[in-house]
């Protein structure tokens, strides 16, 4: 008995819906295109001048590593795959169907040696896009971003950022700080009339030290314990914070605010002055105070002036803990292991700056720093300690390049704010 031509058709829709929905999926996850179709380098695409730090992030999204972040400079890399990525994935569908496709996916680029992902650089200046693209194509672009710190449609005479006047004082030094492994940064008072400037400064801070390789508390740990401490903390005193600090595993905790937090936008200017102080828990010794002030007529982001004073705060801090050297060389590099060895990546190179006129190149491996070897270096900290240098002094650095040994001689320039 013949089905009714309805029931027929339905049946048959319903067929390739099924058929459809297996396949969709399988093309998409199984042969790595979503992967590749989401990281395309075509998102960059909708990067266009001007535009905000918070404008780029929310069409491309937070970058897969910071290069570079001075308070004034922002260099942000993504890992990204060619605009027809997602073609090649799919001549290897049949194949990496079955391996597991975005799941190993390190499988395609093995398959023929190619690479799926490719670093871009998004060059920010004063918190406004100035270039972006891969390396070598912006590599002019991005000096000129540099060395004059102009953005594009900027008239001439706005280029230059003002130096913040900052302090930073106290007892702790290079034989006491390590007994302050890790740290907890509580919650900054806000400027009048600016709520969360106050917490936006504690973000910056614990960003800051965590680069200078201090454990700081996490957030959340940090408001479990304050959410606990709730009725003693509303009119705090020190006894209370350092309770608080105590509680959460810290040896040192970071208090203080922000008195001022001005925007102007018509006069793109801002006014950013603020302070904190460094405490042993244990004793309530003040161990570090900093505080600084800027009016910048460069910009109207009072978020960038506050990066900019604490980082020179800290680079203060840095320098009289020794966890910084006071000279500076212009490259950011990354602790990496290999077969057993430490040495350190070339990630970034600074235009100008005593490396590049070296002849230092990104992609060198540092395996030595002042006859030092690195490869018995037990973390970041202690390989930092070997490559420090001192302002005015001469940093010896034996690279590997291309398995060919090279050694340069750097003579650093003193780091700013100091």
């Amino acid at each position: 008995m013949s089905q009714p031509p309805e029931e027929a058709w339905f049946r048959f829709t319903g067929s390739c819906t099924f058929i459809l929905a297996l396949i969709v999926p399988t093309l998409f996850f199984g042969c790595g295109l979503a992967y590749t179709i989401v990281k395309s380098e075509s998102k960059l695409d909708n990067l266009s001048v001007p535009m905000t730090k918070r404008q780029v992030i929310d069409e491309i999204g937070r970058p897969d590593r910071v290069l570079r972040d001075d308070g004034r400079m922002l260099v942000w890399e993504y890992s990204l795959t060619a605009r027809r990525q997602w073609l090649y994935e799919l001549g290897l569908c049949p194949v990496s169907v079955w391996i597991g496709g975005c799941i190993i996916y390190p499988f395609t680029n093995v398959a023929m040696e190619h690479e799926r992902e490719y670093p871009h650089h998004v060059v920010l200046v004063n918190e406004e896009l100035c270039a972006w693209g891969t390396p070598s194509a912006i590599l002019q672009r991005r000096r000129a971003c540099e060395s004059t710190g102009m953005l594009p449609g900027r008239p001439p005479g706005a280029a230059g950022r003002p130096e913040p006047v900052v302090t930073g004082l106290g007892p702790i030094n290079r034989d006491t700080v390590n007994r302050y492994q890790t740290m907890a940064v509580m919650l900054l008072e806000d400027a009048p009339g600016a709520a969360g400037s106050g917490s936006r400064v504690a973000g910056i801070v614990t960003t800051l030290l965590l680069d200078l390789d201090i454990n700081v508390v996490e957030r959340a740990k940090l408001d479990e314990v304050l959410k606990e401490q709730v009725i003693q903390l509303t009119h705090a005193d020190d006894a209370n914070v350092l309770k608080v600090g105590k509680l959460v595993g810290a040896q040192a905790i970071i208090v203080g605010g922000v008195q001022e937090w001005e925007r102007h936008e018509q006069s793109r200017m801002n006014k950013v002055s603020l302070s904190f102080r460094m405490i042993d828990v244990e004793t309530g010794q003040l161990l570090f105070n900093g505080e600084g002030h800027l009016t910048d007529f460069t910009t109207d982001d009072p978020e960038g002036s506050a990066r900019l004073i604490l980082h020179r705060i800290l680079a203060r801090f840095g320098s009289q803990t020794g966890l910084l050297g006071s000279g500076r060389i212009g490259v950011n590099w990354e602790l990496l292991e290999d077969q057993g060895a430490r040495f350190y990546l070339v990630r970034e190179l600074r235009s100008g700056l005593p490396a590049e006129r070296a002849g230092l190149k990104v992609g060198d491996h540092i395996v030595a720093c002042n006859g030092a070897s690195l490869s018995g270096a037990r973390n970041d900290r202690e390989a930092k300690h070997l490559c420090q240098v001192q302002a005015g002094g001469t940093l010896q650095l034996d690279v590997s390049r291309a398995n060919h040994p090279v050694r340069l001689s750097v003579t650093a320039e003193k780091r700013p704010g100091l």
